[in-house]
């Protein structure tokens, strides 16, 4: 999945953690054969280059 658009964040905090989830787990519920963790998101801001690909695994526990 991606994200294209505005994105403030470096890639590594809370929100972008969040936003991963968010979307590899809706990912994973149009698609029942595709877990959460197999999933990887990139991020694609307007300005700067792409952050990821990254998978919600990454930002659990801390």
């Amino acid at each position: 999945m991606r994200y294209e658009g505005p994105y403030p964040a470096d890639g590594r905090d809370l929100g972008t953690g969040q936003l991963v989830c968010t979307m590899a787990r809706a990912q994973a519920v149009l698609d029942p054969k595709v877990r959460t963790d197999d999933v990887e998101v990139t991020i694609r801001p307007s300005e700067g280059g792409p952050l990821g690909p990254y998978r919600c695994a990454e930002f659990r526990n801390g």
